[in-house]
């Protein structure tokens, strides 16, 4: 539950609150045709060219009481004429007070595909609320227009994101969420913003904006409307500005403006060139205060290449990592088979009074209803296409046969394929799977921007149905009309599956059956199978459910699900050697798992349905907890945050684990207390390494963390447990709970080594509230190895707060020492490489020298002796 800053990860406010059995609220927002606007990522693609200009404006007049009249484009109409200005350079609209907006259209300018760009400018930026609010209008008519929103937040940051108004601001769809193109954003500095919208019976819209100085990136934003509120008909251009209720006043300028129809160009007609929005000449801007902030999409380095390490799942690739993780190949197990045991396969039967090996049952569920307590269910190789129920006080052993391959499947071929124009079609499909985008049935997902589940650039991301030809998964469409190669359409009202890519003399297999596995009965054991293709919605929790004490998890192959691979619920839970990959939206999550001990667990690629990073999507995601181990583990290219902790989850330890290559976060440890992470690599993250939020006593010891936006992170926000009325709390303590009081302190970070930041610092210490210094948290630094790329890569080596105000940054480690006695023995090289792969220090560092006493806490958590002298992680 990332709560931070909005210069962080997602905006500082949350409603949805996570873990089972617990709401994920938020305000609803009219929706048709599933719910969401649709995104026709698939369509076939549709190429415009510039048919006439209909706006040009470069505000060279000088006006009072509104805009006048653009050279080409006719007059302006303006809601507030007082408040608009031309001074000769820019049209200026003076936002006269907070919570107040200013529009001004072009009411001759009308089009149905258009691209429109203009220059915005700000004389000051907010430092207080949401900050100030600028964007074009493109179709607007009768008050409903579609349009492309910046926002310059307290932060320094230019947000962007798309929507549609019916009337009435208060009748207002997101198409685009709000996504980070540009920080550090300074008074005065021109933002170019360009704004396209196309089509009628499935309207898209595209947008973009940056540093007017800088080269014009791709369409960076996108989003695609066939709900009945779309806006098909031509409309006018205009512009808009809004101050929030909780910044300054300001005025906000606007320059080149210019709007163009567009015309389709036929299919074998030669690509037109792009339209292209007017680069001023480079102005110097002031430098600004330095406000520590981090960017969206950092740049990978190029590491040496490590030797390939085998892996029992060849489609995954762990060559990354130290040492291969993750179940044994399914197939390859050989437990052994007690006297007595109970047998189970696939053409068996389930009529058989006594099963035996020669005479064994047909189904799973069967054997688990009429066996006694205590018993071991033995399958024979081969498919189950089935949900089992382990009942609360019935223990079971399941397991494979030995050196047999088990597989519970969620999916069943699908045959009977005609075609139909561009389409191939399969009648008397009656499957219907729940679609909830989040953890309550039925409810809708969040409209608070940057807390919703779904992305509106993936908008099926919560519908469960999955189609596979041959192997290869396709991607689900929101109607038959966008029908494509590699997609497939959902037709329940006609009961029908519509596919984009020719089946025939192909194994066509869809899933519909939504869980493999609820176990409630304590003691439980799992291993040796695999569970793949099933069909949970978010509210279904997981393919495989554990909500009993002391189950095992071993040897499990959970692949290819829909939403969650793996879901418990209990204490006790003990999970080896499981691999979690490429499931929907997240591997696997724990709550209210006090004891819960992982180790060798695989969590790969996971999130393939493109789930928002937050609140929840990725690798693992453990809350309200206590007790947890997470240990020789790989997380690897999860679309999400990797290993995350979060909501009041107590003393967990994180010992040696390879995290790599995750588009998110590495490892999250948030509104809750006492860590200890240590002999982690963790490499090559999208964002930060370790990302300590409100969280206390916290020991960073022995990492190899390189490679990431900001290697450490360390912050504080507004949160206290002491507010009963935060979500976030473990209900099962009494409250407040004065061991996790979400208060970041007391937190050692010793013998690391912290390499190739590609964000704006390498260790950063933020206090967001302005209440406490980094001294006053209590954080300690020694015995550290720094590399930076350059003296400018990352400018700032280390920021550190100082309470009120902005946080001091130091450019150098040698200065934050000077400054704060901290790192009295430790090492910086910007430049030259000070690794090896990922793990081996170059001898000329002379690591040994540095090196802090290894404590015998750390050294029983990762198995090396007491007092070793090392910086980073071992070697494997």
């Amino acid at each position: 539950m990332v709560r931070q800053p909005a210069h962080r990860l997602t905006t500082p406010k949350k409603t949805h609150r996570l873990g089972f059995g617990i709401t994920a609220g938020a305000a609803a927002i009219a929706l048709a045709a599933f719910g969401l606007p649709a995104l026709a990522a698939n369509a076939a693609p549709v190429s415009y060219q510039n048919d006439k200009q209909i706006v040009s404006d470069p505000f060279t007049r000088v006006q009072k009481n509104g805009w006048g009249a653009a050279p080409v484009g006719g007059a302006y109409a303006v809601n507030s004429p007082q408040a608009f200005s031309a001074n000769g350079a820019t049209g200026v609209a003076t936002v006269p007070r907070p919570g107040a907006s200013l529009s001004a259209s072009l009411p001759s300018a009308t089009a149905v595909d258009t691209d429109a760009s203009a220059i915005v400018t700000l004389p000051m930026i907010p430092t207080t609320g949401n900050g100030v609010y600028a964007g074009l209008q493109l179709r607007s008519a009768k008050g409903s227009y579609y349009q492309a929103t910046i926002r310059v937040d307290a932060y320094a940051r230019v947000l962007l994101s798309v929507s549609r108004v019916n009337g009435s601001t208060v009748d207002q769809t997101t198409l685009a969420g709000e996504k980070l193109v540009a920080q550090g954003v300074t008074a005065g500095q021109k933002i170019a913003i360009d704004f396209r919208v196309t089509g009628s019976d499935t309207v898209t819209t595209t947008a973009k904006a940056w540093f007017a100085t800088q080269p014009a990136p791709a369409w960076q934003v996108s989003g695609t409307d066939m709900t009945t509120k779309r806006l098909s008909g031509a409309g006018s251009v205009g512009v808009w500005t809004y101050v929030s209720s909780g910044s300054r006043a300001t005025a906000v300028s606007f320059d080149d403006l210019k709007a163009y129809s567009l015309k389709s160009v036929q299919p074998g007609q030669p690509t037109p060139p792009a339209t292209t929005t007017p680069t001023p000449t480079p102005t110097v801007t002031p430098t600004p205060t330095p406000t520590p902030t981090t960017p969206t999409t950092p740049t990978t380095p190029t590491t040496p290449t490590t030797p390939t390490v085998p892996t029992a799942d060849p489609t995954i690739d762990q060559s990354t990592a130290r040492v291969a993780t993750g179940a044994a190949a399914v197939g390859s197990t050989a437990y052994a088979v007690p006297a007595g045991a109970y047998f189970v396969a696939p053409g068996g039967s389930d009529a058989t009074a006594r099963s035996t090996q020669a005479t064994p049952w047909q189904t799973v569920q069967h054997a688990v209803d009429v066996v006694p307590s205590g018993s071991t269910i033995v399958l024979r190789g081969g498919t189950y296409h089935e949900t089992v129920t382990i009942p609360r006080g019935k223990q079971v052993t399941i397991q494979s046969y030995p050196k047999e391959a088990v597989w519970f499947d969620g999916s069943r071929t699908v045959t009977g394929w005609t075609r139909s124009g561009s389409t191939w079609v399969a009648g008397n499909w009656n499957v219907a799977f729940d679609n909830s985008p989040t953890y309550t049935r039925g409810a809708p997902d969040g409209t608070q921007p940057g807390w919703a589940f779904v992305s509106p650039n993936y908008p099926m991301a919560a519908h469960p149905d999955q189609v596979w030809i041959d192997g290869a998964a396709l991607t689900q469409v929101a109607s038959r009309s966008a029908v494509t190669p590699g997609t497939f359409y959902v037709d329940t009202a006609a009961k029908q599956l519509v596919l984009g890519s020719d089946p025939n003399g192909k194994q066509v297999q869809s899933s519909d059956t939504v869980k493999a596995f609820t176990v409630v009965g304590d003691g439980t054991v799992l291993r040796g199978f695999g569970v793949k293709r099933y069909a949970p919605s978010v509210p279904d929790m997981g393919a495989l459910q554990v909500y009993a004490k002391g189950v095992t998890l071993e040897n499990l192959s959970i692949t290819d699900n829909a939403t969650t691979g793996l879901a418990i619920g209990d204490t006790g839970a003990t999970v080896t050697n499981v691999t979690v990959a490429r499931n929907g939206m997240l591997g696997a999550t724990a709550t209210y798992a006090d004891g819960l001990k992982v180790t060798g667990l695989l969590a790969a690629n996971n999130n393939t349905e493109h789930f928002n990073r937050a609140p929840v999507a990725g690798g693992l995601k453990i809350a309200r907890s206590r007790d947890i181990t997470v240990t020789r583990s790989n997380f690897l290219g999860n679309a999400g945050n990797a290993l995350w902790f979060d909501e009041s989850v107590y003393n967990a330890s994180v010992a040696n684990n390879d995290i790599v290559g995750n588009d998110g976060n590495a490892l999250v440890a948030e509104i809750s207390a006492k860590f200890a992470i240590a002999n982690n690599v963790i490499a090559n993250n999208g964002l930060a390494g370790v990302l300590v939020s409100d969280t206390g006593t916290v020991d960073i010891r022995n990492n190899t963390i390189t490679g990431n936006q900001r290697d450490i992170n360390i912050t504080q926000g507004t949160r206290r447990a002491s507010d009963l009325s935060t979500a976030g709390h473990d209900p099962r303590q009494k409250l407040p709970d004065p061991t996790v009081t979400w208060i970041t302190g007391n937190i050692t970070v010793i013998n690391n080594v912290l390499a190739k930041s590609t964000g704006n610092a390498i260790l950063a210490v933020e206090d967001y509230s302005h209440e406490r210094s980094a001294a006053q948290m209590g954080i300690t630094t020694n015995g550290n190895v720094y590399q930076r790329s350059s003296t400018a890569l990352p400018t700032w080596a280390i920021v550190w707060s100082r309470g009120p105000g902005d946080p001091a940054v130091y450019t150098s480690i040698a200065a934050f020492t000077a400054a704060t006695g901290q790192e009295k023995s430790s090492r910086a090289i910007d430049g030259a490489d000070v690794l090896t792969g990922f793990t081996q220090l170059v001898p000329s560092v002379g690591a040994s020298a540095l090196a802090q006493p290894l404590p015998a806490a750390t050294a029983a958590l990762t198995g090396k002796p007491v007092g070793a002298l090392q910086v980073g992680a071992w070697p494997a």
